[in-house]
């Protein structure tokens, strides 16, 4: 069976990977495009006995390659000839989106429109003469909203013909002195280039300087040329051409869309009345903030109790009687290393399923783009603008494609700094940590001290930025253009996929990273085998460096200890400390022995009374925190870590955690974005900014009695 190639090209935003989710049926594979970080999304599927490939080229306004994504998709139109574009507009902005429309119909590809967003388009009381539209551009339309799956068999169809056909697509015609001076490019050029003749042409005269590399040799005759296009015009091509391409699509909107002769409010405009507001804006991010850290911990405080149950009183206990006959150290590596590490850190599943959740509301919803445009005037103090703090909201979710994200930045001063300043947004991986700490000692305040953990991220990123902009990184930060998309209620299953990609590498991380960091922390608590912790390869050597951090108000040498695997992954700080402090296998030697399936039955049902008071949690009550839905007893490592913090010390250890070192994923992203000079400038600011800030925390908090 033959396989065809269809390519996805759009506008950012304009439903590409949701369009090509729908047509699939499927989920994209994701990969990386070669030699570049760029994310490179695809699927397969079989239609009236074709195999087609999609490909989700990455978002852009033009095809001049002045952005990594603009090349990308550039490079692959020009070289990998796919047999079909799908031109994907947001029917809503469609005199915008038609400028990508008229440079692809330049390049003469066999193409097919899909008007996505159809319904916004008809809401807000538009109408398109779609026959009239298809006739001047000469190429097929079909309106789609691809969210709820409309249009997609037309558009299969359509996909299914164009495959068949290959229909030629005419560039469009400009003013007879702009073709006057096509034409005369166009004899310039040899007859067996591999590129698009006219296309060609129009960029030469654009002065692309990609493309006139291609052809040195023209360069004597083509000086000429552009040296009287610029007496003429009294322009550049540069200039010109644009201005030609959206006359162009000027006449073509006037002659086939009919705007509402009523101008209404949208939604949209309400909405950003007051989330855009010079004063509320920024109050409104962190109220909205505080909500979606409040709703978390009331929500998915119960399922937390009961999947540490399940853990280490179900799953824990059966293993342990698997495996009774073995030698006792593998006994211990399977419960104490294994269960009990990685199972201490998959408990906070459901906290962040529950904060992915609320993410993904504000991401999709169209909000998290404000929230970059609130944010700008402060970005601005530290030498970059807002649109830098789009991969640090990122961060909230993850460092890792924060740092990744950072590629949308078309200057590489603000590149850098940006991703300098990523490692200190608190990502979900440190969320166990203040979870187990704050359920100690701020029992009534947990919402409050985790959203004041993200703001200390921030304002210490602000603080570090400063001192960059005025040493390393000198400079003005260009102009803020970022496109607010507008506001939309996000379908559950566009949800559904956001949080499972998160969680899902988040549990690919504790089944491979977090796995071999606790077998690793296993062994170096456990060597020599069946002495005390302290005296084992990990203890003598947080012995010897803790007290070094005497002054953050932490010298015991445990949670000095659980550092260090918490460098390979923040969420192996709480296995760590579980392990340390040797609270695994201690506790219910007196209980009644129960059966398997009576074991059984009692998780099944703690987990529907969870599901019960997870709502009563969120709606039911005003209070904040998360275990004040029902008073329990104290777990033996929550007492183990009671005896040896102080509510200041275990904060400060919150502040030293939140800074430190996030994680060698994120490092490694980090190598390879931007080589070793910046990633040993990473290493070195998130450790040394985590002592500084953690030790004036604690001896402010002394000084002011605390």
């Amino acid at each position: 069976m033959k396989e065809f190639v269809v390519a996805f090209a759009g506008n950012p935003n304009v439903g590409k990977t949701a369009l090509i989710n729908a047509l699939a049926g499927t989920k994209l594979k994701v990969g990386n495009w070669p030699g570049v970080t760029v994310e490179k999304k695809e699927a397969e599927l079989s239609y009236k006995g074709k195999k087609i490939k999609l490909i989700d080229l990455p978002g852009v306004y033009s095809l001049s390659p002045y952005t990594i994504e603009e090349k990308i998709t550039r490079e692959f139109l020009l070289k990998e000839k796919p047999d079909l574009v799908v031109n994907v507009i947001d029917s809503t902005n469609l005199e915008r989106n038609l400028y990508l429309t008229v440079q692809l119909m330049e390049m003469e590809i066999p193409m097919v429109i899909a008007l996505n967003m159809w319904d916004e388009f008809l809401d807000l009381g538009y109408k398109l003469d779609l026959e009239k539209f298809e006739k001047l551009l000469g190429v097929k339309a079909i309106p789609t909203v691809a969210t709820k799956g409309r249009g997609i068999r037309d558009l299969l169809d359509i996909i299914d013909k164009g495959l068949k056909e290959k229909p030629k697509v005419k560039a469009p015609k400009y003013s007879a002195s702009i073709e006057d001076f096509i034409s005369k490019v166009m004899e310039l050029l040899p007859s067996d280039i591999t590129y698009p003749k006219r296309w060609t042409a129009i960029k030469l005269l654009e002065e692309d300087t990609e493309v006139l590399k291609e052809f040195p040799s023209l360069e004597p005759k083509l000086k000429g040329i552009l040296r009287e296009f610029e007496d003429i015009f009294g322009a550049s091509g540069e200039d010109v051409i644009p201005e030609e391409r959206y006359g162009f699509i000027s006449g073509i909107v006037k002659q086939t869309l009919r705007k509402s002769l009523r101008e209404k409010k949208t939604l949209t405009d309400i909405l950003d009345s007051i989330f855009l507001n010079r004063v509320l804006g920024i109050p409104i991010f962190l109220f909205i903030l505080y909500l979606v850290f409040k709703f978390t911990f009331d929500g998915s405080g119960p399922f937390i109790d009961w999947t540490d149950g399940f853990i280490n009183d179900f799953l824990a206990k059966w293993i342990g009687a698997a495996i009774s006959s073995t030698p006792e150290w593998f006994q211990s590596l399977i419960v104490d290393g294994i269960i009990g590490g990685v199972g201490t850190v998959l408990t906070f599943v459901p906290l962040m399923i529950f904060l992915y959740f609320f993410l993904a509301i504000l991401e999709e919803s169209g909000y998290m783009a404000r929230a970059a445009f609130v944010m700008d005037r402060a970005m601005r103090s530290i030498g970059l603008h807002g649109k830098s703090f789009v991969p640090m909201i990122i961060g909230f979710g993850c460092n890792v494609p924060a740092i990744y994200a950072t590629r949308t930045l078309e200057n590489e001063r603000d590149r850098k700094l940006t991703a300098l300043l990523i490692p200190f947004m608190s990502c979900g991986a440190r969320l166990p940590i203040y979870v187990l700490f704050t359920s100690i000692f701020f029992k009534k305040y947990q919402a409050e001290i985790v959203l004041s953990m993200y703001i200390l991220g921030i304002l210490v990123a602000i603080a570090v930025g400063l001192i960059l902009k005025k040493t390393a990184f000198k400079g003005t930060p260009p102009p803020f253009v970022m496109e607010l998309p507008p506001y939309r209620f996000p379908t559950f299953k566009l949800l559904w996929t956001s949080i499972w990609a998160r969680t899902g590498a988040f549990l690919k991380k504790a089944g491979t990273v977090i796995v071999a960091a606790m077998i690793l922390l296993w062994a170096f608590i456990n060597i020599p085998y069946g002495e005390k912790p302290e005296k084992t390869i990990l203890g003598r050597t947080a012995t010897v460096i803790s007290p070094i951090f005497k002054p953050c108000g932490f010298s015991d040498w445990r949670p000095v200890a659980a550092l260090i695997p918490g460098t390979i992954a923040k969420e192996a700080v709480v296995g760590a400390l579980g392990t340390l402090y040797g609270v695994g296998g201690e506790e219910g030697g007196g209980e009644e022995k129960t059966g398997f399936f009576e074991d059984l039955k009692e998780q099944i049902k703690g987990f529907f009374d969870a599901c019960v008071d997870s709502f009563k949690g969120m709606f039911g009550s005003l209070k904040t925190g998360v275990f004040e839905i029902e008073e329990e007893e104290e777990t033996p490592l929550q007492k183990a870590i009671k005896s040896s913090f102080t509510p200041l010390s275990a904060f400060s250890y919150m502040v030293f955690c939140l800074l430190w070192i996030p994680c060698v994923v994120t490092l490694g992203a980090i190598y390879q974005e931007f080589g070793k000079r910046m990633l040993l400038a990473s290493i070195g600011l998130t450790t040394i900014t985590p002592y500084i800030v953690s030790t004036i925390v604690y001896q402010v908090g002394k000084l002011l009695g605390f």
